[in-house]
């Protein structure tokens, strides 16, 4: 939008009116950019090298001079009068004006003034009496980073009588002066920061008394922190915030002279005021000794409202043992940032007591070790300063209050404190004795411990409260992630990021329930052994609450399908930076997922089970980053090709998508087009002959398995039932002197005639299906087994017989055991029981018929004793 106001604001598109040209309503300078916001203007006209400044619409509320070379205010006239906000930092303004008419004459309802680093010195001929008496609604001054340290101030305390309105005030402390009374009429005066570039060695004890209604104090040398040889306070006396009741804020920071001495006379004030957050960060040298935190030094805030409390920077190495005691309850977050302390177990029994604390921030401990600040050394040379204030600051017997811990007490504390210890022996595999115990206080919902460097496993581990909500400890030396991490059921957001850890157990999270936001990032976790099989399935297996995964940077080659089966609510998944090579993770049961990033990996083409699984998650308003792989150009990988450009609306950057061709690199449209071209003959070629080669050895295998379809299963159930129960032979090791086949119809003949006549008169064996046959076994087997273990077969030809299957199948078993088993020699006997249809007989069976006699069991009964003399000598023949 600024763009297009600046590109109209050059064009002719000009109001002409009082002799004035005025663009875009805005400004005579056409450089100057305008936006309208609710029905405000706002003038931008800075860094333009201005020496003097435009004429502006009545209609702008705000003008941004800073950044210019104004030597003077903008003259009267030149801006609107109802002027709200006015920014002219950064320019070489020395004078408010050039004659004696009181400046802002025009702009009375100016609310905010920004004069901050120009050459406005602290002194009666710059700020002369009714200097400010036109800016009665004045709220905000800014007249910082203006005096020149080298120089003896007298602070123009009476000019500022004016600005009674006036809310924030930030002004530079000039040296051996202090606010005198002219300030204590500013009764709305409720925030002031003093800067100092104008360099100021100590805060006497009557530095604050004309500001009574201070809520807000910041006196912090933060941007001075390059001069802090020349500036930086060393005493700051008992008392100076006695007659502050209303403080609510203040920020000490970056004195680095000051020292824990002069926090110390600091917080000896704080309980006459209403301080709320104090922040001490940076009051010890870089490079000096270490220090300690004494009970005198944070007694004082015991009687306070204290609620936030940074101690960052100050060379803490040691804690006296009873701090924690004297630490006020209503405190809730606490940060040590940047100091000596190795994480271990400081003041445990008195934690518990520290009930309102929320936060704790213990990060970037250490670092001092490897310092390259520029300046790290600066004030060294007061080391006898620092060795004296330690000495004044030690308590009696100050041997014995430092902390000695006992590994016993821990574990006696552990045991004696411990209400629910059935939750340990439920953190499968470890029992009791294998965790360690982690005291917090009780009501902590956030603990920061990134880039401490602790180097050490992630143990069994079981913590004190379950109150923890976040957990950041990334950037840190943890080789392994075993676990499982305990009492944390409201945990929702943990960071291991950045630890180089190379192995990870599959119950680490397992009690993790509540886990919403997991950042397991820049580790070497690809390299654990539960990785290479599936059992990493189960890593994540009670994350049923989980919406935001980062697992990239991890050399992880490969993830089962399964892997996060039981995350349905994710919404951002992270897998970027690894050595995918394909897409295995089902994701079709995440309704909620937004957003996949498996960019930066080695993949050169999905597979088709890889393109399944994404495309199960089109439905839904997802988006995947698939760039910077290092895909595939050749026939090989075209399906995949196609298939991105098909959904690239759900790519992120597909426009950038690009693969290598004839050694030039393409985007996928292109590549599409030169492989269709390329492969699509080939393709077609292949797919023909591949289909015409499946087509016609199919065709060929299937005649020739129809062709000898009975062969293959006669061989089949005999191979089958070869190694059987071994019955009782016959001559020529038959079981059966003959396999009778009938029609089911015809049983009466075998049953009545058949068993009578043969079996018990002629001592013959039959095989007689519904007798004989074994149950349990497939009827087709029993048939083959049957056939091949009898001499003879015999079909009782009838109608009947023609028309059942199990017949004719048990005839075309009959006939391939004839050329299998009896090289060639027949051993079927057809018995003709009742007329039949020629027309109905098989082919192979008229043969028989043919060449071979057949017996027709006669009508005639006187004829029927021939014809069981002639059955009888044909059977055993």
């Amino acid at each position: 939008m600024s763009d297009v106001i600046q590109g109209l604001s050059l064009l002719n598109f000009k109001i002409i009116g009082n002799d004035k040209t005025f663009y875009y309503r805005c400004s005579t300078n056409p450089k100057c950019k305008c936006s309208n916001i609710t029905d405000e203007i706002l003038a931008d006209c800075s860094a333009l090298n201005l020496t003097k400044s435009p004429y502006f619409d009545e209609g702008v509320v705000s003008v941004n001079l800073s950044c210019n070379l104004l030597t003077y205010l903008p003259e009267e006239g030149y801006l609107p009068a109802k002027l709200k906000y006015l920014d002219l930092a950064k320019n070489k303004i020395s004078k408010f004006r050039k004659e004696e008419f009181a400046p802002f004459s025009t702009t009375r309802n100016i609310i905010s003034l920004n004069l901050s680093s120009n050459l406005l010195s602290l002194d009666v001929d710059t700020y002369p009496p009714g200097v400010f008496h036109n800016l009665k609604y004045l709220q905000y001054l800014d007249i910082s980073n203006n005096s020149n340290e080298n120089k003896q101030y007298y602070c123009p305390d009476e000019a500022f009588q004016d600005l009674s309105s006036l809310q924030s005030l930030l002004i530079d402390g000039v040296k051996n002066v202090t606010f005198g009374k002219g300030f204590s009429t500013l009764n709305n005066l409720t925030l002031l920061k003093v800067t100092g570039i104008a360099a100021k060695g100590s805060i006497s004890r009557e530095y604050f008394d004309n500001f009574p209604n201070l809520e807000y104090l910041d006196i912090s040398a933060t941007t001075e922190w390059r001069r802090i040889i020349d500036f930086a306070l060393t005493i700051f006396e008992k008392g100076a915030l006695l007659k502050l009741t209303k403080l609510q804020y203040l920020d000490i920071s970056y004195h680095r002279k000051l020292r824990m001495c002069g926090f110390k006379n600091v917080t000896y004030d704080l309980p006459y005021t209403s301080i709320r957050i104090l922040k001490a960060n940076y009051l010890e040298c870089e490079r000096s000794v270490s220090t300690v935190l004494f009970v005198d030094d944070i007694k004082p805030l015991n009687s306070t409202k204290l609620e936030v409390l940074f101690l960052d920077g100050n060379n803490l190495e040691e804690t006296d043992l009873y701090v924690p005691r004297y630490l006020p309850q209503s405190l809730h977050y606490f940060s040590a940032r940047d100091n000596r302390w190795v994480v271990s177990r400081y003041a445990y029994y008195y934690i518990p007591g520290l009930s309102g604390i929320k936060t704790v921030d213990l990060s970037f401990q250490n670092k001092h070790q490897m310092s390259q600040s520029k300046n790290s050394w600066y004030c060294t040379e007061y080391y006898h300063e620092t060795s004296h204030c330690v000495c004044d600051r030690l308590p009696i017997q100050a041997n014995k209050k430092v902390i000695h811990w006992n590994q016993n007490e821990e574990i006696s504390y552990f045991t004696n404190n411990l209400k629910y210890s059935q939750l340990i022996t439920a953190c499968i595999p470890y029992t009791y004795a294998n965790f360690q115990f982690v005291l917090v206080p009780p009501n902590t919902e956030t603990i920061i411990i990134e880039s401490t460097k602790i180097g050490d496993n992630i143990p069994p581990v079981y913590f004190s409260s379950s109150s923890v909500k976040k957990i950041l400890l990334q950037n840190n030396q943890l080789y392994s992630f075993t676990g499982p991490i305990c009492n944390l059921t409201l945990l929702q957001y943990l960071d291991l990021s950045n630890n180089r850890a190379v192995d990870i157990s599959s119950y680490v999270f397992g009690s993790l329930v509540g886990l919403k936001h997991l950042g397991i990032d820049n580790n070497l976790l690809g390299y654990s052994n539960i990785f290479q099989d599936n059992s990493s399935v189960c890593i994540f297996e009670n994350q049923t609450n989980l919406m935001f995964l980062n697992m990239s940077s991890n050399r992880i080659s490969i993830l089962f399908k399964n892997f996060l089966f039981r995350a349905s609510k994710l919404k951002t998944l992270l897998l970027d930076h690894n050595l995918l090579t394909d897409w295995n993770i089902s994701i079709h049961h995440m309704e909620d997922l937004m957003f996949i990033d498996i960019s930066w990996n080695q993949i050169l083409y999905l597979s088709s089970d890889g393109m399944n699984l994404l495309e199960k998650a089109f439905h839904l308003n997802i988006t995947i980053d698939m760039s910077h792989n290092p895909f595939e150009c050749s026939c090989d990988s075209m399906i995949f090709l196609k298939w991105l450009e098909l959904h690239r609306k759900y790519l992120k950057g597909f426009g950038n998508y690009s693969c290598i061709y004839l050694h030039k690199s393409i985007n996928i449209f292109e590549a599409n087009f030169h492989l269709k071209k390329d492969c699509y003959s080939y393709v077609g070629v292949i797919v023909s002959v591949t289909i015409g080669i499946i087509v016609f050895l199919g065709t060929i295998c299937s005649m020739i398995i129809y062709r000898n379809r009975w062969k293959l299963r006669y061989w089949y159930y005999v191979l089958k039932g070869k190694y059987g129960i071994d019955h009782d032979k016959t001559d020529g090791n038959f079981q059966f002197d003959a396999f009778v086949s009938y029609a089911e119809n015809d049983r009466w003949f075998p049953k009545d005639y058949m068993i009578d006549f043969l079996e018990k008169h002629k001592g013959l064996r039959l095989c007689i299906h519904h007798r004989d046959f074994i149950a349990g076994s497939a009827i087709a087997e029993n048939i083959t087994n049957a056939i091949h273990n009898s001499r003879k077969f015999v079909c009782i030809l009838t109608n009947n017989f023609l028309e059942s299957k199990w017949c004719m199948y048990e005839f075309n078993i009959a006939l391939e055991d004839i050329v299998v088993s009896r090289q060639g020699r027949n051993s079927i006997i057809i018995v003709q029981l009742l007329r039949t249809e020629i027309t109905k007989i098989p082919r192979e069976m008229r043969y028989i018929m043919n060449d071979d006699t057949y017996l027709d069991y006669p009508e005639d009964e006187e004829d029927r004793v021939i014809f069981w003399e002639s059955f009888e000598r044909d059977l055993k023949f």
